[in-house]
């Protein structure tokens, strides 16, 4: 089952998700900033903690001792969310005062000795409480005593994450209004742009199936024009198609009409009449009706599909077109001497073009049978193929420079070829043929028989 796609889905899936990405990222990356700030500024005040208890130490008998009264502690603390742990261990290691079950130092904390006066910072636990710890190395050098004292103030980690969260929620907040007013103001703005599409929509849909006028411009975007214009030049060659539709069927309802009046005339006729004698002409008379019908309906065929093909690809190959022409003169060959028509070729006994076998094929037979059909008896047809392509020429009567367009219209037929049988749709032919090919035509005055000359140059 095929999907139907919609392009508010298309624009929420390729816009929503992406935004919804780097929210996520967007959130993640405020709060490790938060978190690290506040790292930065709650470790700034343990250190100073640290040092605070660092000044505490001295020695005293030559005994290195350190005093933290109360209160101190009480002003390390600087809200009820946390607690402060410290710890004072002797160059010996020996705890001085504090808490001595405070997390040690780690084995990958820098040595005091090659760092005097250095601060670490490690992250650890203590009675199950994630804490931060300030490591501080003091130097101590009284009264014959030498080393470096650890003080190790710890804090737990509420305020800084109350202080990350705070900022999360604060990033939280405005990043969801942030997308969520981008993917309102998007969905406004489809909502905008399919207006016009909608009215274009049932504009179309209104209108009666005959009509094919050119849509007007309701759509305000350069990028959409383009749209509009193809239409309308679609519509402006679906129109001609139609009219040259019309105008065909109008052609062969007229040309066929009067070979079926006279058929009928001539059943009436026969009908009618008790001579066997009439009885005969009328059915010979029946029969060359009969022929000239049949061939008439053969060649509204061939033209029919010739203006089908003219929308298809184009599937040629390369042909011979000498052997082609040759194969017409022999099929001619028999109504030419029934005339005493002098029908020859010339030229090369072979030419390639890009072309249809067929086709190519129909162009020769209808040049030739129109060229034998008015050239009068004792007259000379000639074919001959050159670099160019085929030229026939005939003795006939020509066609004057003014009538030559209209002898290439279908069912046109001129005054010195009324006496001949047929409904002028050979020349008509032989142009869409040469269309298809790309081909050109030629009509003019055979300069040697004096008849009409008819050209075709193959590009």
């Amino acid at each position: 089952m095929r999907l139907i796609h919609s392009l508010r889905g298309e624009l929420l899936l390729w816009l929503g998700v992406p935004l919804l990405l780097l929210w996520g990222l967007s959130v993640y990356t405020h709060y490790q900033s938060a978190l690290h700030a506040a790292n930065q500024a709650y470790d700034r005040s343990l250190l100073a903690s640290a040092r605070t208890v660092a000044e505490r130490l001295e020695v005293r008998e030559k005994r290195i001792r350190v005093d933290v009264p109360w209160v101190v502690l009480d002003s390390f603390e600087r809200n009820m969310n946390d607690q402060l742990f410290y710890q004072v261990i002797s160059p010996e290691g020996e705890t001085l005062s504090g808490y001595d079950d405070l997390p040690p130092l780690p084995a990958t904390a820098p040595r005091s000795d090659a760092f005097p006066a250095l601060v670490h910072f490690y992250d650890a636990r203590y009675h199950l409480q994630p804490i931060r710890v300030a490591a501080l190395w003091q130097p101590v050098s009284d009264e014959g005593v030498q080393g470096m004292a650890l003080v190790l103030v710890a804090e737990t980690l509420n305020s800084r994450h109350a202080f990350a969260e705070g900022l999360l929620r604060t990033a939280l907040i405005s990043q969801s209004i942030l997308v969520l007013i981008t993917l309102l103001l998007a969905g406004w703005l489809l909502r905008k742009v399919l207006r016009p599409l909608r009215r274009l929509s049932r504009l179309v849909l209104r209108r009666a199936p005959g009509e094919l006028t050119p849509l007007p411009s309701l759509l305000p975007w350069s990028e959409l024009q383009p749209l509009i214009i193809a239409f309308n030049r679609h519509l402006e060659r679906l129109r001609g198609l139609l009219a040259r539709q019309e105008r065909f069927s109008a052609d062969v309802s007229h040309q066929l009409r009067t070979p079926l009046t006279i058929l009928k005339t001539q059943v009436g006729v026969a009908l009618n009449s008790d001579d066997p004698q009439q009885w005969r002409e009328s059915l010979q008379g029946m029969r060359h009706t009969l022929d000239d019908t049949v061939q008439l309906t053969d060649r509204l065929l061939q033209l029919a599909q010739i203006k089908a093909r003219h929308g298809e690809d184009k599937a040629m190959a390369r042909v011979d077109l000498a052997a082609i022409v040759q194969q017409a003169c022999l099929s001619g060959y028999a109504a030419a001497r029934h005339k005493q028509i002098d029908l020859g070729y010339e030229g090369a006994s072979q030419l390639e073009v890009q072309g249809d076998v067929l086709l190519l094929a129909e162009l020769c037979a209808n040049l030739l049978d129109n060229a034998i059909k008015y050239t009068p008896a004792h007259g000379t047809v000639t074919a001959r193929i050159s670099a160019m392509g085929l030229e026939i020429e005939d003795s006939g009567p020509g066609i004057e420079e003014a009538y030559q367009q209209q002898a290439l219209q279908p069912f046109s037929r001129l005054d010195h070829g009324q006496q001949q049988p047929g409904a002028g749709i050979g020349l008509a032919l032989v142009k869409d043929i040469c269309t298809w090919h790309g081909a050109q035509l030629t009509l003019d005055r055979s300069p040697q028989l004096g008849g009409l000359r008819v050209t075709i140059s193959f590009r």
